[in-house]
C-alpha cells in the first residue's frame, strides 16, 4: 500500500513540475479544462452535428460590433468557406445568454476579443487565434489525427503515450499497455498510436524529432501542455517508465526549489521530489 502512494505521488509531482516549467499558450490553458459534455444552445447544436459528420468546427467569438471586429470576420468567413469540405463554421457572440453553456465551456469570457477557436471532431481544441489572424493561420488549425487524439488527452490533463511503429498491433508497446492498465495511472494516462507511413502524420513525427522512416518503435511521453519528456523504444517496461517519470520530476525542482532562471510553480512552491 505505501508503494502505491510513493509511485502516486511520483506521477502527480511529475505532471505538476512539467506544468511549472511549460508555459501554454493562453488559449490552451483556457481549454485545457473543458469538461467532455457539448454546451446547450446554438453553438452546442454546431458542435454535435459537426462531430457526427467527422468535421471541425471554428467557432468565431466576439463581443462587440467594431470596425476591428468586422474585419476580422471578414477574414473568418473567407477562409472558412474555402475548407467548408472539412469543417463547419459557427459565430458567437459572448453576451449572448443563449450560448453561455459554450462560453463558459471554453473559458473564453475574459479572452482577447475577437477569437477564432478550430475544434477538432473529437473535441481537442487545436488552435486559438486571438484578436488578428489570417486565413493561413486558420487553415493551419486543421491537424492529423494523431496530433488531435494527442491534444485531446493533453488537454484532459492526461499523460499521453505515444506509440509510433509500422503495422502497430495489440502486442506492441507492452510496457505501455500495462502502464495504462495499472490503476494507479489509468486514470491519468493514454495511448494515441501513429503508423508512420500515414503521410499526414509527418509533420506531427518531425516536430517530436521522429523519423517516420525508421523501422524500430518509438514512444514519446507528453505531458500537458505538450511537451516531451521521455523517449523509449517500444519494448520498454512498464518500471523503466516509471524510473524515468521520477527522474524526471526529481530534476525538475530538486528538494521543491526552483532552478536559477528557471520558470516557478505558483509562488515558488514546486513539490518536493519524493525521495
Amino acid at each position: 500500500m505505501k508503494r502505491m502512494t510513493i509511485t502516486t505521488r511520483l506521477l502527480v509531482a511529475f505532471t505538476a513540475a512539467v506544468l511549472c516549467l511549460v508555459s501554454a499558450e493562453p488559449i490552451l490553458a483556457a481549454t485545457a479544462l473543458a469538461s467532455e459534455s457539448i454546451p446547450e444552445g446554438p453553438a452546442g447544436v454546431a458542435m454535435r452535428n459537426a462531430a457526427a459528420q467527422d468535421k471541425y468546427l471554428f467557432v468565431y467569438f466576439w463581443k462587440q460590433s467594431d470596425p476591428p471586429t468586422q474585419a476580422m470576420r471578414a477574414v473568418f468567413e473567407k477562409a472558412a468557406g474555402q475548407m467548408n469540405d472539412v469543417a463547419d463554421a459557427i459565430s458567437v457572440q459572448i453576451t449572448d445568454a443563449s450560448n453561455a453553456a459554450m462560453v463558459k465551456k471554453f473559458g473564453v469570457s475574459r479572452a482577447p476579443m475577437p477569437l477564432a477557436l478550430a475544434i477538432a471532431p473529437n473535441g481537442a481544441i487545436t488552435r486559438g487565434l486571438p484578436v488578428k489572424f489570417d486565413e493561413q493561420q486558420l487553415k493551419a488549425s486543421v491537424v492529423s489525427r494523431g496530433t488531435s487524439h494527442c491534444l485531446k488527452a493533453l488537454q484532459d490533463r492526461k499523460l499521453v503515450l505515444l506509440c509510433v511503429k509500422h503495422q502497430t498491433g495489440p502486442n506492441d508497446f507492452p510496457g505501455a499497455y500495462e502502464f495504462t492498465q495499472d490503476e494507479r495511472y489509468s486514470a491519468a494516462s493514454q495511448i494515441v498510436r501513429i503508423d508512420p507511413s500515414d503521410s499526414s502524420e509527418h509533420g506531427f513525427l518531425q516536430s517530436l524529432k521522429i523519423d517516420p522512416s525508421a523501422d524500430q518503435g518509438v514512444m514519446v511521453v507528453l505531458s500537458p501542455p505538450g511537451q516531451p519528456v521521455a523517449t523509449f523504444k517500444s519494448d520498454v517496461t512498464k518500471d523503466q517508465i516509471i524510473e524515468r517519470l521520477a527522474a524526471a520530476s526529481a530534476s525538475c525542482c530538486p528538494g521543491g526549489q526552483c532552478g536559477p532562471g528557471e520558470s516557478c510553480c505558483p509562488g515558488g512552491n514546486c513539490e518536493p521530489a519524493t525521495k
